[in-house]
């Protein structure tokens, strides 16, 4: 761990199978692929980029995270199909007994987790914030300097929500947003430049239980991914914007018709 940081991709590295894409790198390898064919998903939802800090921490705060599937392999069907492998991350379900919270102050970011109640026993949330800081700190020292106004963050927050209509009847919301800010300054040479990217996300998930043997889950899915840089020197400027925006809408199906057999189908539009 860098800096002490749990990172949630550092920790696969060490299974079977799977390599670092380089030395205190968030990226994988799995199997001879490339870090681009994994699937990476944050409760159904796409995460295009998934790290910080040029590919050094990951974008998953492991407060907010409750567990997390490798599949190496034979990937099935209802995940749409990927080249090395699917991680499919999902996040914890927030407290519905009484209220908690938990953070940490590291050397490179400070973390803080909220989650309880919304109604006792039928209703919880939970919400996770990060956030670095190390730039901020030699702020002080860098004024007077050649590179006065230079600094760099990134932050995520990690929120879900869940209600129980019934035995039958859940209704789920969970949401990521995250961002990466690098400005770099020089003001003897009037030079300047901003390179901010990140990823948003959300989910809604209905799940209904049909009876004792089939269930569904219908779920609405947003993710949406923007990379940006503006610079320039004098009077020459120079824009750059790239980005991918999805909506998607999903309904997948289990049916248990006896001890020896599950069924799984449904459409992914």
């Amino acid at each position: 761990a860098i800096f002490g940081e749990v990172d949630i991709l550092k920790s696969i590295q060490l299974l079977p199978g799977v390599l670092s894409s380089g030395e205190g790198n968030a990226g994988f390898y799995v199997r001879g692929g490339w870090p681009d064919q994994n699937l990476v998903l944050l409760y159904e939802a796409v995460v295009y980029i998934a790290s910080h800090m040029l590919l050094f921490f990951s974008v998953f705060n492991a407060d907010a995270i409750k567990n997390t599937t490798l599949i190496k392999g034979n990937m099935p069907a209802n995940y749409g199909g990927r080249l090395s492998s699917v991680l499919d991350i999902q996040m914890k379900e927030g407290n519905n007994k009484h209220f908690e919270a938990e953070g940490g102050i590291g050397l490179v970011s400070s973390r803080l987790t909220l989650q309880g109640p919304v109604v006792k026993d039928k209703s919880s949330f939970i919400i996770s914030g990060r956030r670095t800081y190390v730039v901020d700190l030699v702020q002080p020292a860098l004024k007077g300097t050649n590179f006065e106004g230079t600094n760099y963050y990134f932050y995520d927050l990690n929120t879900k929500w869940n209600y129980t209509f019934s035995d039958k009847n859940r209704l789920y919301f969970s949401g990521y947003f995250g961002n990466d800010v690098f400005k770099f300054r020089q003001p003897g040479r009037d030079f300047a430049f901003d390179l901010p990217y990140g990823n948003k996300t959300a989910t809604l998930r209905w799940n209904h239980l049909f009876n004792d043997k089939m269930f569904m889950n219908l779920s609405l899915v947003y993710n949406d991914y923007r990379f940006r840089f503006n610079g320039g020197q004098d009077e020459f400027v120079f824009k750059q914007f790239s980005g991918k925006r999805d909506w998607n809408v999903k309904a997948d199906f289990e049916n248990n018709p006896g001890n020896r057999h599950v069924l799984k189908y449904g459409d992914n539009n």
